[in-house]
């Protein structure tokens, strides 16, 4: 009896020792990509290794890096250009020069660098970054929730659980809120599972794909996460059935991202998600007045779909779009719930990736601004105690903060002007449709030598520079600016944010959050989220190290 007593508890300090094992090299598998499959499994064990080496190394009491809410805020396309001029615009919309100024989170206790290529991409996607932050495994270009083995014929192969569901699973309460389609890249990896990310209608998918996959709205409205999340917030009427007919737009922007596609299937998917629970405290909203006279404390689930497609620019917004600030504060007031279990809140400001693409920089700037008042918003909600705040992006933009401008110059404005060099601004483009802006008799099929404005011609277009549509200088010409691929910056305050410092790849954010939140794959690498006296001597013992329980074993077992 003695003998077999001893081997229980012998194998319960294996498991408990092998739970916490370190990697001395967390990296080390990721490394040998190109020689294994790099599904799912193989992403989660790098980034579990990755999350142990840091709790090794961590000086915080493990107990104190668990956190009841957490919100992850996505500056979509926000790279560190963005970050920068996005400071100094505004300082300087204050009245400032601009460069001493703060963002919100630049004061942010801790921060590190995510890695954000995707499986088969040096310079990535909003889909598979999304992917990689919310599941824990990176994917393949364009790809929403499903790994690398994803197929066209199959919608369960490759499938991937969000952090939506990992909270959910354990009685928390979720939301999402953007200021793109709710069906757009980044909202929809918290909920949806697709091949393509453009699966956003039915009328968007694949014949080759149609048997077997449901295209993103209805995904929301039927699977879970997407029918359970208590928050959705953002645009995207046209894609629920729902469009506005008589929907205003001021001002005409650019680019294929101001198309959005319809219904076939004539479905009504908002009246049908009013329908997963027929009672008062499941609300639909279109307006912004709606949003502030709501009794949030009545409210269980609350769908806002402000516009057709994406929310206006904030640089002129339309009346019945709410900011994003104003959607993160109410979003809070119905998630943070007397004697709830927690909740979870993804927030991404999606446009200052689209003015990018169309080189607006002005634009891009602007949503800057508000997505900083919007983190300010949650940071001041929330307590600095029980909730985890992570800032990051999905991945960066080819925008460049150059020339020799003085201090406190517009950052809006030109780096130099001599009338000896050619004029150029201090926010450019390395590609994009602003090339055709800056060149004369320019056309879409350009070719041939380039002769620029003088700096005389370009002076005298003031008044078109100031415009909220007006494109900023680009090198090389395309239809739509591109991505960049360098690393981006994760800011982080509250419980478990000394888990972000160093470099780490992209998938291993969904890790830390598993971890801090006590939810999904990575919730058991230690014992402290079902700490017990039994877990804490399992806990202290993991330090001991495989090699003295083979010791123990040989000695008292055989």
């Amino acid at each position: 009896m003695m003998r077999i007593l001893l081997l229980i508890c012998a194998v319960s300090i294996v498991r408990a020792a092998t739970v916490v094992s370190i990697s001395n090299d967390p990296e080390e598998t990721i490394a040998k990509a190109g020689q294994r499959k790099e599904d799912s499994s193989y992403w989660i064990k790098a980034g579990q290794d990755a999350l142990k080496y840091r709790l090794e190394t961590s000086d915080a009491d493990l107990s104190k890096l668990k956190a009841k809410n957490i919100i992850i805020f996505i500056g979509d396309g926000m790279g560190m250009t963005s970050i920068t001029a996005g400071r100094i615009y505004k300082g300087q919309k204050h009245g400032s020069p601009g460069e001493e100024e703060q963002l919100v989170f630049d004061k942010f206790p801790y921060t590190g660098l995510s890695k954000t290529y995707n499986t088969d991409k040096q310079v990535p996607d909003s889909a598979a970054t999304a992917t990689a932050m919310f599941t824990g495994s990176k994917t393949k270009y364009e790809t929403i929730g499903m790994d690398e083995t994803r197929i066209m014929n199959d919608a369960v192969k490759g499938k991937l659980s969000s952090i939506m569901s990992w909270a959910q699973a354990v009685g928390k309460r979720t939301g999402i809120v953007t200021t793109t389609r709710i069906t757009h890249a980044t909202p929809a990896a918290t909920y949806a599972n697709v091949l393509d990310r453009d699966w956003e209608c039915d009328s968007k998918i694949d014949t080759e794909a149609k048997d077997f996959y449901k295209d993103i709205a209805v995904q929301l409205v039927e699977n879970s996460p997407g029918r359970n999340l208590n928050v959705i917030l953002g645009g995207g009427r046209k894609p629920f059935g729902d469009p506005n007919v008589n929907e205003t737009h001021t001002v005409r922007y650019g680019g294929d991202t101001e198309k959005v596609c319809g219904r076939l299937d004539n479905r009504n998917l908002t009246n049908e998600w009013l329908n997963i629970e027929v009672n008062s405290t499941r609300s639909y909203i279109t307006h912004v007045n709606q949003l502030k006279s709501l009794d949030f404390a009545n409210t269980n689930h609350l769908l806002g779909l402000f516009r057709n497609n994406h929310l206006t620019y904030s640089i002129t917004k339309e009346e019945e779009e709410p900011s994003l600030a104003e959607m993160v504060e109410a979003a809070v007031k119905v998630l943070d719930k007397p004697n709830s279990k927690g909740f979870v809140l993804m927030v991404e400001g999606g446009r200052i990736d689209q003015a990018h693409h169309q080189n607006y920089a002005r634009a891009a700037m602007e949503e800057m601004v508000q997505f900083d008042l919007a983190i300010e918003k949650g940071v001041t909600m929330t307590d600095k105690k029980n909730t985890l705040v992570i800032v990051t992006a999905d991945h960066s933009h080819a925008v460049t903060l150059n020339g020799y401008p003085n201090r406190g110059n517009d950052i809006l404005g030109f780096a130099n002007k001599t009338a000896t060099q050619m004029p150029y601004e201090t926010l450019m483009y390395a590609n994009g449709p602003g090339f055709y802006n800056h060149v004369f008799n320019s056309t879409s099929n350009w070719t041939g030598k380039v002769y620029f404005d003088t700096w005389k011609s370009i002076e005298g277009r003031a008044e078109e520079r100031t415009k909220p549509t007006y494109q900023h200088m680009a090198t090389l010409p395309l239809k739509d600016e591109t991505h960049g691929g360098e690393d981006v910056i994760v800011f982080a305050t509250g419980p478990g944010a000394s888990l972000f410092r160093g470099v780490f790849e992209q998938n291993y954010i969904a890790h830390v959050m598993s971890y801090v939140g006590c939810m999904g794959p990575s919730r058991n690498i230690d014992n402290e989220c079902n700490k017990s006296g039994a877990g804490s001597v399992f806990a202290s013992l993991s330090v001991i190290g495989l090699s003295y329980v083979a010791l123990f074993l040989r000695k008292f077992l055989f």
